[in-house]
């Protein structure tokens, strides 16, 4: 039999073989995470809510199934966690909201109900900021998520309790959010990876906002290969989604096909980001490395995406505002952070979103133009190092523009593990393609994994 340390030490894509071959059990499996969660010595916090009853008598039941031969679909026995953002039929949700601190839906989203039906078994809710809002993973209802690499660090927001979790072992995938990096930043600076795909491949239902495919569902994982598994059960159109998706949908079966070379585009400081020294240097082998595998690579080369920049306040507000009416808050008990964005919203014209408007198109044309150059373009995901994860909101100085310019052109983008910075923590590569370019884009992540980790 595995100890526990072992179990929880695998690979999602090994242990769902496991489970299928039962030489594992979905009991043994969840039990190991258990014990992994409850013994948080170092005070990760990455759980809101967790229902081991719930989630005990589901592997109960999927092990009854797999002694019959049968299988609940590619997630079967699989411990995973939900962004406390998300709807859980049963299970609390609560967007980091007082307001919301005793609701518990009687519905799951789409991408949880997928993930249900594909035999995940739910452990419990991750900790986000009150309704996305912040790069820091902190509210008044469950205080501070911690990074479990540095617990005096950040995991960064919106998805840090999943990045964390991920990061801690405690599960064997998670699913975040991304509006504008969410997802990204906390996979790199917890040492993960984290995806945020084409608008609509991965449906958002219910969807406060769904005719701007801003905020996307997200695949976190600690690995290419396990990331792609669970966006293969989250992935899929639905009639109640008003934008579709147009590309190739990822088959994790195609993982490890070769890519066709070509060329890629790389800076080490996008935008005119000043990126720290030590985050370049820990990227900087990234060039030979594409080399090394057949690519082209031009450096100091980036979609041009700097006049974006200057409509950040509406982008973030108009979401915020969206949300706003969306749920119904009751503001009075809301935090600093998601009063901030509403305000930032409310202090738009008509003017200022034209402005953003006609931005938005001119910049999607020369986007388009340099994708027929380029297959890819890296990046560094974060400009900087993680910052103390007790540090308010208003008091962060992170340049985010490496990861909140991408969304609006509705780029597929994936952050994955590439060395350290000065103090020790991960920095993330981020990999970003045109538009449905998922499928190519996870193979071609895939292949540099490989190359850092000599597999």
């Amino acid at each position: 039999m595995l100890q526990r340390t072992n179990i929880i030490e695998k690979s999602a894509t090994d242990l769902a073989t496991d489970l299928r071959a039962q030489t594992l059990s979905s009991d043994e499996v969840l039990d190991a995470y258990r014990t992994r969660v409850e013994d948080d010595t170092a005070g990760v916090n990455a759980f809101v809510t967790l229902d081991w009853d719930a989630a005990s008598a589901r592997a109960d039941e999927l092990d009854k199934m797999a002694v019959r031969g049968q299988f609940a679909g590619p997630l079967h026995g699989l411990p995973i966690a939900i962004k406390d953002c998300f709807e859980t039929a049963g299970l609390r949700t609560t967007h980091g909201s007082k307001s919301f601190s005793e609701h518990v839906p009687t519905k799951d989203a789409l991408h949880v109900a997928r993930l249900r039906a594909a035999g995940a078994i739910i452990v419990g809710k991750t900790n986000t900021p009150e309704f996305t809002f912040s790069g820091q993973t902190t509210n008044f209802l469950a205080g501070t998520t911690r990074n479990p690499l540095n617990p005096e660090k950040t995991v960064a927001g919106s998805s840090g309790g999943a990045a964390a979790a991920l990061a801690a072992n405690m599960v064997a995938l998670a699913d975040g959010s991304d509006l504008g990096g969410s997802a990204r930043t906390p996979a790199a600076w917890c040492g993960v990876v984290g995806m945020r795909p084409t608008s609509g491949l991965v449906p958002m239902d219910p969807n406060p906002a769904p005719f701007d495919g801003l905020s996307v569902p997200c695949p976190m994982a600690r690995t290419v290969s396990d990331l792609a598994l669970m966006l293969s059960v989250m992935q899929g159109p639905t009639p109640n989604q008003p934008l579709g998706f147009t590309g190739s949908y990822p088959d994790p079966a195609a993982l490890d096909i070769p890519l066709t070379v070509g060329r890629a585009a790389l800076s080490l400081a996008p935008f005119g980001a000043s990126v720290d020294p030590s985050v370049k240097a820990a990227l900087a082998p990234v060039a030979d490395l594409c080399r090394d595998l057949g690519w082209l690579v031009d450096e100091d080369m980036a979609p041009d995406l700097t006049p974006l920049l200057a409509h950040n306040n509406i982008i973030r507000g108009q979401c915020a505002l969206q949300m706003r009416a969306a749920l119904n808050p009751d503001m009075s008990l809301a935090g600093e952070s998601y009063r901030t964005a509403c305000a930032q919203g409310e202090g738009q014209s008509l003017s200022d979103l034209i402005a953003y408007q006609t931005t938005r198109r001119q910049v999607w044309d020369s986007v388009v133009t340099f994708f027929t150059r380029y297959d890819f373009a890296l990046w560094p995901t974060a400009t900087g190092m993680p910052f103390s994860a007790d540090l308010r909101d208003s008091e962060i100085t992170e340049d985010w523009r490496t990861v909140t310019l991408t969304p609006t052109m509705e780029l597929p983008s994936v952050s994955i593990p590439m060395g350290q910075s000065s103090d020790g923590m991960p920095v993330g590569l981020h990999i970003t393609g045109p538009k449905g370019s998922d499928e190519r884009l996870l193979r071609f992540a895939r292949q540099i994994e490989r190359q850092i980790s000599g597999d």
